[in-house]
């Protein structure tokens, strides 16, 4: 997949329209009737979207992402997606519908495919949306699929923003559903203070991507990913009270059966289970017996995980 951060003419595209955080279930019903219907012509796909949420400029504040713009380039290029455009949101945010449509979309790519979800909009204070990209496919030779409201179950409805919602409640069954496979993390991995180690729980150190939603503070089961592999992972997310006065939050995962050292590298955490909310144990002594517990439980599961 060719990723672009500014516009590159590129003719007789299937392209999809929106910022697709998450890449959730609904997310990937539109793109995968994108890529069948490029497919069935023999044309290649391309995803237009941006480099910052334009909910932003409505809200007046930043939008907390789901995952990092690394981790939604690399799901749209496992799904087969052959361009992505991520474009600086500013050029275009005093564009009008018909202007954007005009001389971005036609000028630059005379799409003969657009697919949008049933509520996109685009252009100036959003006065543009599906129906009038529906209304302008016969004007400028292109088929509009709009992909109507997806909903989970039949009752849920599937959206960013209820999923980041729900991250915040640390509800991760319902967060696994809405996106198709489980929340994480992916970040570099950073020195601690070595005081797990000491307690004979090393840990990789990695900070809380400033972009993404945070789940809250505690204790989780899950999986850390080095390469392609996996190992199940005990996970602390947190301030760390009892060691640090709660002065600074750090994402800490222990790796099942693993020896390596991963100063520097990236790693994906994935969160699978909450197992407790983060205390202050008041001294060292009570964290390392709790530590114990944890440590414990967590190999019970994490041999059922192998």
């Amino acid at each position: 997949m060719e990723v672009l951060h500014e516009i590159k003419p590129n003719k007789n595209l299937a392209i999809a329209l929106g910022y697709f955080d998450g890449i959730h279930i609904g997310h990937k019903k539109l793109l995968t009737t994108l890529i069948q219907q490029a497919r069935a012509k023999g044309i290649k796909t391309a995803v237009i979207t941006f480099d910052k949420n334009p909910a932003d400029y409505f809200n007046n504040e930043a939008t907390p992402n789901i995952q990092t713009f690394k981790d939604r380039q690399l799901i749209l290029e496992s799904m087969g997606i052959d361009y992505l455009y991520e474009l600086n949101f500013e050029e275009y945010k005093d564009l009008t519908a018909t202007e954007y449509l005009q001389n971005v979309l036609i000028k630059n790519f005379e799409p003969q495919i657009i697919v949008v979800g049933y509520n996109h909009t685009f252009g100036k204070e959003k006065s543009g949306n599906a129906g009038i990209l529906k209304d302008y496919s016969t004007n400028y030779n292109y088929e509009c699929i709009i992909i109507p409201e997806q909903k989970y179950q039949d009752k849920e409805e599937v959206s960013s923003s209820e999923i980041r919602k729900r991250i915040q409640y640390g509800h991760l069954n319902a967060v696994k559903a809405l996106l198709g496979r489980y929340f994480s993390v992916r970040n570099s991995v950073i020195k601690g203070n070595k005081v797990a180690r000491t307690l004979g729980y090393p840990t990789a150190n990695l900070v809380w991507p400033n972009s993404m939603i945070k789940l809250p503070y505690g204790v989780y089961y899950g999986f850390a990913q080095v390469g392609g592999k996996l190992y199940p992972a005990l996970i602390s997310w947190g301030t760390k009270p009892t060691l640090t006065n709660g002065k600074n939050e750090i994402l800490e995962a222990h790796l099942y059966d693993f020896n390596e050292n991963l100063y520097g590298k990236i790693i994906k955490v994935i969160f699978a289970k909450k197992v407790r909310d983060e205390e202050n144990f008041g001294n060292i002594l009570v964290l390392k017996t709790q530590l114990q517990k944890d440590f414990t439980a967590f190999e019970k599961w994490a041999r059922l995980m192998k």
